[in-house]
């Protein structure tokens, strides 16, 4: 498999595992392969039950990038009988000409630019799909998102994918991005997307949605298609992993025929050691699961896959879906529902493509959303089917292990959360569900102001934040609080931290160690009494900007239904 002339690959793979990943190619090319439809559809089933058990946990982290995994793994869901989408109207965010918009790489938004609308895309969600809450449009809000926060190109690949959607027919008036303190058109963006796939990192998805967002622009966006040659080199480069994904499944074959197991010096070992996915299962759903989501939207925009490529991505997926059941009910489901997201999102569109591809046709945004679960009124699973673990996990046989559980919150902290949240206002309950902090705030403020609750191990922090330059003007009254605060708790530590976050500073009063559970939660109450009516209004009439400037209004290609606020 060796080549040097290669446009794009990221492996320096030893003589034996290029001879087994040449093996499995040459396999690939000879015996053709059919994607099990039945297992297909009972592993995304089982993934659909799975997360019907944890939805509820998972949206109550109160995070947007765990939020748009869901929309990536089960598509604009009904949920309580709202549709999932809705989940991301807290995270809109107005500026100063009441434009709305979603911060990006930011912790009160998304993690990478546009993810959470490039999973809402390939969700197969209608972009004039209302979000009434914040009366506006899906595509309204990405198409005002144009204030990236970012300097790397690396983190591009979302924001490519999503506009190529959403917006392929730039004009000359169309708003540009911010990248920093560089303003790009959509050209800047692809010649970034292009360096950073030749030179840049591999930590943003080891560079697949880089790919993917290359390939839908190129194909879609005008003016773009310049780089459709770049797009398919570094496509072919993505793909041809399939093979040394493909050449790993097969040695946990034999070893399995063999009675043993994948230790090291073993070409497994090897193998995945040069992918970079140790023994995990959930690591080799994870990345089998980005490469058949690359090559099936690829395809659809247009792009070159190899016959030898379908029949791995059959091989990869049938081997996966005959293997996770097993091991599904003993995973820490919560904790890696990413990686079971990007796969049951690329099984199931592969099963589309496949079916589109029988029949001779493209496919359409029907398709796209199929996938898509109802949690409210789920499909009893076929008869014998569990996901409930009975026995020990199959890790036993050697061949795959599981992610470790992660190290619990202290039983101290999620005790005064509790009770907290027990006497607390509805508006005012602590949210989000990690397990070194809870926030508060009513829907009215910036995301970035709230108070909060802080384990710090021992001492646990009752505290008002200012995590954003937006929120910056309000910290000289929050820091004129601080002796009226200190009065209300006396013998602690009351102190206004002007440093913190960048100079924006926080409050905070500190439970010693040892603190009852009740007094610290009754602490947190009283914080908010004392505080909330000066910090009301001047919160919930702070504007968010989007940046230093102001920018075009986003021309939507049709007129934007906005429905009347709820």
């Amino acid at each position: 498999m060796s080549d040097d002339n290669r446009f794009w690959w990221p492996f320096d793979l030893s003589p034996a595992e290029e001879a087994a990943t040449g093996a499995f190619r040459e396999r690939m090319r000879r015996e053709p392969q059919a994607l099990d439809v039945g297992a297909a559809t009972l592993a995304a089933d089982l993934l659909a039950h799975m997360m019907g058990r944890h939805v509820h946990g998972i949206l109550e982290r109160d995070s947007l990038p765990h939020t748009c995994h869901l929309l990536n793994g089960w598509g604009n869901a009904r949920l309580d009988g709202r549709p999932l989408l809705e989940h991301l109207e807290p995270f809109v965010h107005r500026d100063e000409a009441g434009r709305p918009y979603i911060l990006q790489r930011d912790p009160e938004g998304e993690f990478h630019p546009w993810q959470a609308i490039a999973y809402t895309v390939m969700a197969g969600v209608d972009p004039l799909h209302p979000l009434p809450g914040v009366r506006a449009s899906f595509r309204d809000i990405a198409l005002n998102s144009r204030q990236l926060n970012v300097t790397d190109g690396i983190e591009l690949g979302h924001l490519l994918y999503a506009l190529a959607a959403l917006e392929p027919e730039p004009r000359a008036d169309t708003a540009p991005f911010l990248m920093g303190s560089d303003v790009c058109d959509v050209a800047a963006l692809m010649e970034r997307a292009v360096d950073a796939h030749h030179h840049g990192g591999f930590e943003v998805c080891r560079k697949v949605h880089l790919t993917e967002g290359l390939c839908a622009a190129a194909a879609n966006i005008r003016g773009m298609e310049r780089f459709r040659q770049d797009a398919q080199g570094f496509l072919d480069g993505q793909l041809d992993i399939l093979f040394v994904l493909g050449a790993a499944l097969e040695q946990v074959d034999l070893l399995a025929a063999r009675g043993e197991k994948g230790g090291p010096g073993t070409l497994l070992h090897q193998l995945r050691e040069s992918l970079l996915i140790d023994s995990p299962l959930e690591n080799h759903c994870y990345y089998v699961g980005h490469l058949i989501e690359l090559a099936t939207l690829a395809h659809v925009a247009g792009f070159a896959i190899p016959p030898e490529t379908w029949n791995a991505m059959a091989f990869v997926a049938n081997r996966l879906n005959h293997t996770f059941p097993r091991f599904l009910p003993h995973t820490v489901f919560a904790e890696c529902f990413l990686h079971f997201g990007h796969y049951r999102r690329a099984i199931t569109l592969l099963m589309e493509v496949e079916r589109a591809r029988a029949e001779g046709r493209a496919l359409t945004s029907a398709d796209f959303a199929r996938y898509t679960v109802d949690f409210d009124q789920l499909p009893p699973l076929p008869a014998g089917v569990s996901l409930d673990a009975a026995g020990p996990a199959p890790t036993g046989e050697g061949l795959y292990t599981l992610a470790p559980p992660p190290v619990g919150g202290r039983p101290e902290f999620e005790a005064i959360v509790a009770r907290y949240s027990k006497g607390a206002s509805a508006h005012l309950k602590a949210r989000g569900g990690f397990t070194h902090f809870r926030r508060m705030a009513p829907p009215s403020w910036p995301r970035a102001f709230h108070y909060e609750l802080l384990d710090y191990g021992a001492d646990v922090g009752a505290e008002i934040h200012l995590e954003s330059e937006a929120v910056r003007p309000l910290g000289p009254r929050v820091e004129a609080l601080r002796d009226r605060v200190a009065g209300r708790f006396p013998g602690l530590d009351v102190t206004w931290d002007g440093a913190w976050s960048r100079g924006r500073g926080r409050l905070r009063v500190l439970f010693p160690a040892g603190t009852p559970v009740e007094r610290v939660a009754a602490g947190i109450q009283a914080l908010v009494e004392e505080t909330f009516a000066d910090l009301d209004a001047a919160a919930s009439g702070l504007s968010v900007p989007v940046a230093p400037w102001a920018l075009p209004l986003a021309t939507p290609a049709t007129p934007s239904v906005v429905p009347p606020a709820r």
